[in-house]
């Protein structure tokens, strides 16, 4: 029998020598690098390497030189050879390309062979302007599965790259299912192969959760896709390898379907193999001699040979019928073959009718074949009107048929009007048709006016036609004024058009003004244009002041005066007594825009950074209002009112009959919109009363918590304490008593808020980092249920973990384990899968 070779695991092999002229690096069987000798002109270069034996490969790689990557060759080729002497061509290529690659490989079918050649040609020149070739590691390989996809994966454990890692304790599974799911597995060989051979390892221990019923296809393209063998009511052991042989047959994407898996003590379904491996027979291994020695098994209903045979009546895909199954025997009305013939007049669904069956016989207005005869102008459901009816006759306005005609002029409903209707025939004014003629400038209702009518004629000023001219000036009712009349005319100070038009400066009731009008021009001082301009301090009657005017923008000097209680210029610290300002102004201060000085009655203004306005006795400053009794504004980072104390308190707040502190919220009266968190405390916070939480949703107490990032977690989710204890995971075991709290998105308060590296935001809010939850751990929280039984879930029913990933589930008293409650539900849930408000236990 040909040996095989498995193709399923990466492999390097090694090489027992290298032949090359040049210096080569070469330890352990394998080459690190080569660099050809320079040449005067380009040369072909024949490096050999060679194997302990005939070694089967199916990849080879070349690596570029680390210190001479551009002297890779361009134009090469690989050959085989069993004995060093007949040489068999492999792969070419020309002007290949680096594609900036550090390393190239080739994938090939699987080949057999003692000795490798890497023909090419030395054509790149060196820094000294010779001719030379250089790259690095040259290895031949068994190039393994290339890529791997799954439906599913259990945990971080239980993965699809275990399948190759040649570990016999773990390898890939299925996540968990409730119920039967389809399952695969998709392998890409990296290029066509010959596979003759699959193997697989059961996990390991008493049960054996391989699957149960699996099917193998495979394609050349992964476009064609082709039944390989198949597998129903499998059973396995724990811990054991299995092979399925058949015939070479060229394939490089291979798909293990899953249609059944096995079940767990919980009777949930699973899917696990720890190994898998594939065989495939070198290039054109006397093909003779496999197919002598391998012979082609028979056919059963338990094991595939070239077909897998069907059981009698089974109607499975991918299965073939037997010649002896019943369903080819002849059919009767009590035996069903192919078909099942039908009793006669028998319309049951899925039967056949057969010919003699009497609704097959030709229909009387007695006997109904395949349809009913109606009697002639019968009107009955069901029944064929026959090609004799009356109904089918020719009409007259005496006999009905498919119609009834009207007589000439009958406007009776039902009736069809005739072609020799009088109402159909021309129209005139004596004799209506379809319509009726209006006499010449007529105005009776219901009667159209002809073309001829005098009132369609082009009017004039002397006749109506549709309209009636007016003459040239002409002020007559109903009269339509015409193009050329001059009152359409441009207008101008001597004649008179739409409007009259002033002369430049005039000043006349009802003339219009010209926009060249003197009046309209530009004014300036002396020359008036609307209006007339003041020279710069001048003090004219009917004159405007310029925006140049001195008297705008130069301060006048105070003259010399005299007072008795100071001098004009002194010292601000001579004042003694009150200082007191008095006056009404309304303008009030809105949001964090800059307060308005004509707003203020006493204002105060630092340029510097120091202190605007300073106070200092008993009470330093004090603010009496009706809106605000001292309003402070910051629009910066900086703080809008700061309190400092050395022992007292910073700030003290006290109110009469109302809120002592509001922090927080829009406020409208001030055009403010407040940002999401009200009132932040750094350090401990002393309360003497009572805390009360007002925000809608939560009202729970939560923890910021590590959890699992390979998890999909959101807010209902069941959490329970992974064994390793340093983070929590979905609830996946009925009864669990491991269980930490609920997922939530807010909670009325929260513990440990920045542990983890959680962080406020500018705004306040709690930034959570990537693989921290927050936990519900007392209070009321929304959690996700599940009833498996079909009871609706009713206020007051003990919750406990379910089997199903992150939902509770009704406690089973017969089944109660101490430390198992999770919440008492408190809303109904009639559905198998919803949220209900509950309080955690």
């Amino acid at each position: 029998m040909t040996a095989v070779t498995r193709i399923s695991h990466p492999q390097v092999i090694d090489f027992t020598h290298w032949s090359a002229p040049g210096q080569s690096e070469f330890e352990k069987g394998r080459l690190l690098n080569w660099t050809g000798e320079e040449s005067e002109r380009p040369e072909l270069i024949a490096c050999v390497a060679t194997f302990d034996g005939p070694r089967s490969f199916n990849s080879i790689s070349i690596a570029r030189h680390q210190d001479l990557p551009r002297l890779f060759p361009e134009t090469f080729r690989f050959e085989i050879s069993i004995d060093g002497h007949i040489w068999e061509p492999l792969l070419q290529e020309s002007s290949f390309s680096n594609s900036g690659k550090k390393e190239h490989q080739w994938h090939f079918t699987l080949v057999h062979a003692r000795y490798i050649k890497f023909l090419f040609l030395q054509n790149h020149k060196s820094q000294n302007g010779k001719y030379q070739a250089a790259f690095g590691g040259f290895q031949a390989r068994i190039s393994g599965i290339t890529t791997i996809e799954v439906s599913s994966e259990l945990d971080r454990l239980w993965v699809k790259e275990n399948l190759i890692d040649e570990r016999p304790d773990y390898g890939w599974s299925s996540a968990l299912r409730n119920s039967k799911k389809p399952e695969f597995i998709a392998l890409d060989l990296g290029s066509v192969n010959q596979v003759a051979e699959i193997r697989a390892l059961t996990p390991p221990g008493p049960i054996a959760l391989f699957p149960e019923r699996f099917s193998f296809s495979y394609s050349e393209d992964n476009i064609a896709w082709h039944h390989l063998m198949e597998e129903n009511a499998f059973l396995s052991e724990g811990g054991t390898w299995y092979q399925w042989r058949f015939m070479p047959t060229n394939m490089r994407f291979i798909r293990l379907e899953i249609t059944e898996g096995a079940r767990n003590l919980e009777g949930r379904y699973i899917s696990q193999i720890v190994e898998l491996e594939f065989f495939a027979i070198a290039g054109l291994q006397t093909v003779v001699q496999e197919r002598q020695s391998i012979s082609i098994q028979h056919a059963s209903v338990l094991r595939s040979g070239l077909v897998r045979l069907a059981m009698d009546g089974e109607d499975r895909e991918g299965v073939v019928v037997q010649g002896h199954d019943r369903r080819l025997h002849d059919a009767t009305t009590e035996a069903r073959g192919i078909v099942e013939l039908a009793v006669d007049g028998e319309d049951r669904e899925g039967v056949v009718i057969q010919a003699h069956d009497r609704r097959l016989k030709p229909a009387t207005e007695d006997l109904p074949g395949i349809v009913r005869f109606a009697r002639s102008g019968e009107e009955r459901a069901g029944y064929a009107v026959q090609g004799h009816d009356e109904r089918l006759k020719r009409a007259t306005t005496e006999a009905p048929g498919l119609v009834e005609l009207a007589n000439d002029s009958e406007d009776r409903a039902g009736a069809v009007v005739q072609g020799n209707d009088s109402r159909i025939k021309g129209a005139t004014t004596r004799r209506a048709g379809i319509v009726r003629l209006s006499e010449n400038l007529g105005t009776n209702p219901s009667e159209v006016v002809q073309a001829n009518d005098n009132r369609l004629r082009q009017g004039s000023t002397e006749y109506p036609g549709i309209v009636q001219l007016s003459l040239h000036g002409q002020n007559v009712k109903s009269r339509v004024v015409q193009a050329d009349d001059p009152r359409l005319a441009p207008a101008s100070p001597e004649n008179t058009g739409v409007v009259k038009l002033g002369r430049s400066g005039e000043n006349r009731p009802g003339f219009a003004v010209a926009a060249d009008d003197a009046r309209l021009q530009k004014a300036d001082v002396g020359k008036a244009g609307v209006i007339a301009l003041a020279a710069a301090g001048s003090e004219l009657a009917g004159c405007a002041v310029q925006a140049d005017d001195p008297r705008l923008k130069d301060k006048r000097q105070p003259l010399p005066h005299d007072h008795d209680y100071a001098t004009r210029e002194h010292d601000i610290n001579s004042h003694a007594g009150q200082l007191r300002a008095r006056a009404s102004l309304d303008k009030a201060q809105g949001g964090l825009d800059a307060p308005w000085v004509q707003a203020s009655v006493l204002s105060a203004e630092n340029e510097g950074s120091g202190i605007g306005l300073l106070g200092q006795g008993g009470d330093g400053v004090c603010g009496l209002g009706e809106a605000a009794g001292i309003l402070g504004l910051n629009p910066g980072e900086g703080d809008g009112v700061l309190g400092l104390s050395r022992q007292g308190t910073g700030g003290r707040f006290v109110s009469e009959r109302g809120i002592a502190l509001w922090a927080g919220g829009d406020y409208a009266g001030r055009n403010m919109a407040s940002g999401r968190v009200g009132l932040r405390v750094s350090g401990q916070a002393q309360a003497e009363g009572a805390l009360w939480s007002g925000l809608a949703g939560a009202a729970c107490v939560a923890i910021v918590y590590k959890v699992d990032k390979g998890s999909v977690l959101s807010a209902g989710d069941l959490v329970v304490a992974h064994k390793s204890g340093d983070y929590l995971v979905k609830s996946d075991r009925a009864g669990a008593a491991a269980v930490v709290g609920v997922v939530v998105d807010e909670a009325a308060l929260v513990l440990q808020a920045t542990r983890g590296g959680a962080k406020y935001a500018s705004g306040g809010e709690l930034l959570l980092t990537d693989g921290y939850k927050l936990i519900a751990i007392q209070g009321f929280v929304e959690l996700r249920v599940v009833n498996e039984k079909g009871k609706e879930l009713l206020p007051g029913d003990l919750l406990v973990a379910s089997s199903n990933a992150g939902y509770a589930e009704r406690l089973n008293a017969d089944r109660y384990r101490p430390g198992s409650l999770v919440a008492r539900c408190l809303s109904p849930c009639k559905q198998r899968e919803g949220k209900v408000l509950a309080q955690l236990l």
